[in-house]
């Protein structure tokens, strides 16, 4: 190994994201076309969430050196993050022609036949990469967790005990893998579990977490096993813990682009008076019903309610308008093609539109009319998802703003998403720029957003599901609040809890935390 690649590697392990980036493009500018160069540089750009730059980034070197086997897998594994699963299996089969063994093609193949629900193909996947690497710990946590879902969808008890035996025993082979505790820790009541508690209580205090990311994730877990043993004092702690190891590797200015986003927005829809008149162009056909709102706000439990309808599809927390938005958001060039000599840019406009109309399409096969898309930052969006797609409609989930903020402070999320929950004063920034934006939208296009409390829905379902259904133009019948009983899957955060039916248990939890985490006492109900 170069000395190059040696700090580049020692700063990506750090989480020092913006330095590769910097150091692996004057590199290659110099034209050192060394394949992890390129790899570094791709993972960093989509792991600050600049998925559209690192996927051009693969494209190209696949076209300097279309051998390189790395790229196709690391091509790929952006591809689903985007949702492109089309395009994502054209690429891993060109890999497979390089390399029908290459353990981290098979392992996004694996992944890909996740996202397209053919759960035991990716099962089968799972394990050849584990046969091939047994020393691959994410090959074995894939099959635990892919059981789980096998489990959700066909109601049989043998995959949630199969995936309870491949979980244990990869936080058991693996013990640094601790995305299985976490994923245990879902599923598992503490006040039966103990071992697994005992377990992971022993973990934390014998193993040297290099990665701050790997050791919060634990004490996240941890948390909520005291939670459900009702030692709140507990488990307030370890969330404190496991929130600000992980805000110490944040960079301190990330409210910026959000701020910032948000002013942008401003400017360009206070120059848009009237978007009616768009109505009648060829734009995408389908309507698309957006549930917006905080994260852990009921999106899921509303998308769920919503897809138990005969003529609605729902393709989960769907990447499609968000991806595309923020990395156009602060670009001139596009905001200028929008609004161009003063009057919307209709042509433009016309293929954007139709552009991720088809995006939705590659998601999955969705044979209905309407698709559910239970993204919840697409709050910021809502002015053009209003401009590209005028059928749309704009749900708006509210919920105790302490309850959800403490759901977001309970949680973990990918590596780029959510970079702001681990503070308690980013939370609360955000949740100002949440009510703002809402403000906004709601003053241009009022009559368009259907506000929903998520009280009065586990208070009072039948008449608010009765009412959101006439707002949707969607049939409705007592059938939907069986959905939990369905065979479909969604991809979000509460993985475990999606086949559950309408529940309180989670109305005012945030009382029981007030007295441990201040920031709670800065929020209205």
């Amino acid at each position: 190994m170069n000395k190059e690649l040696v700090e580049l590697d020692k700063l990506f392990k750090l989480n020092k994201f913006d330095e590769v980036i910097s150091k692996t493009k004057k590199l290659i500018k110099k034209g050192e076309f060394f394949a992890p160069y390129y790899n570094l540089l791709g993972i960093s750009l989509d792991n600050i969430g600049n998925s559209y730059k690192a996927e051009k980034i693969f494209q190209e070197a696949i076209k300097k050196n279309s051998k390189e086997i790395s790229y196709y897998s690391n091509l790929a594994r952006i591809l689903i993050k985007q949702d492109k699963l089309d395009e994502a299996e054209k690429i891993l089969t060109e890999s497979s022609k390089i390399k029908s063994d290459d353990q981290y093609s098979l392992f996004e193949f694996g992944k890909l036949k996740r996202l397209q629900k053919k759960f035991l193909e990716a099962v089968e996947y799972f394990k050849k990469v584990y046969k091939i690497n047994p020393n691959f710990p994410n090959a074995f946590f894939m099959i635990g967790k892919t059981y789980l879902e096998i489990s959700q969808e066909s109601k049989d008890q043998k995959y949630i005990k199969l995936s309870k035996e491949y979980l244990l025993d990869c936080s058991r082979l693996f013990p640094e893998n601790v995305d299985a505790d976490f994923l245990l820790s879902e599923i598992f009541d503490y006040n039966k579990e103990k071992k697994h508690q005992k377990g992971m209580l022993k973990k934390l205090e014998s193993i040297k977490f290099v990665n701050n990311r790997k050791k919060s994730a634990l004490l996240f877990s941890i948390a909520k096993s005291f939670e459900d043993q009702k030692k709140y004092d507990q488990a307030s702690e370890f969330l404190k813990t496991a929130n600000s190891l992980m805000d110490s590797s944040i960079d301190k200015n990330i409210m910026l682009k959000y701020s910032q986003r948000f002013e942008n927005l401003k400017l360009l829809f206070n120059k848009i008076i009237n978007i009616k008149f768009l109505n009648n162009q060829s734009l995408y056909k389908k309507k698309i019903i957006c549930i917006v709102g905080m994260p852990r706000s009921g999106t899921t439990l509303l998308h769920q309610l919503l897809a138990a309808s005969s003529e609605a599809e729902g393709v989960g927390e769907s990447a499609v308008i968000p991806s595309f938005f923020e990395q156009n958001i602060f670009d001139k060039d596009f905001l200028d093609k929008i609004y161009k000599n003063k009057k919307l840019n209709i042509d433009f406009l016309t293929k954007l539109s139709k552009s991720l109309g088809n995006d939705f399409d590659k998601i999955q096969t969705l044979d209905k009319n309407t698709i559910i898309d239970k993204n919840p930052s697409n709050f910021f969006w809502i002015g053009f998802i209003k401009l590209l797609f005028p059928n749309s409609k704009i749900i708006h989930i509210k919920r105790n703003l302490r309850d959800v903020c403490l759901s977001v402070y309970k949680n973990i999320f990918g590596i780029d998403e959510m970079n702001w929950s681990y503070s308690q004063k980013n939370i609360l920034e955000f949740v100002n720029i949440y009510i703002e934006m809402l403000g906004f939208w709601k003053k241009k296009y009022g009559n368009s957003i259907y506000e929903l409390d998520y009280e009065n829905l586990i208070n009072n379902k039948e008449e608010e599901t009765k009412k959101l259904f006439s707002f949707c133009e969607l049939n409705w019948s007592k059938d939907i609040f069986d959905f939990y009983k369905t065979g479909k899957t969604i991809r979000t955060a509460s993985l475990y809890q999606v086949k559950k039916p309408i529940y309180k248990s989670s109305v005012n939890i945030s009382e029981n935390y007030s007295k441990n985490i201040n920031f709670l006492k800065n929020l209205d109900k």
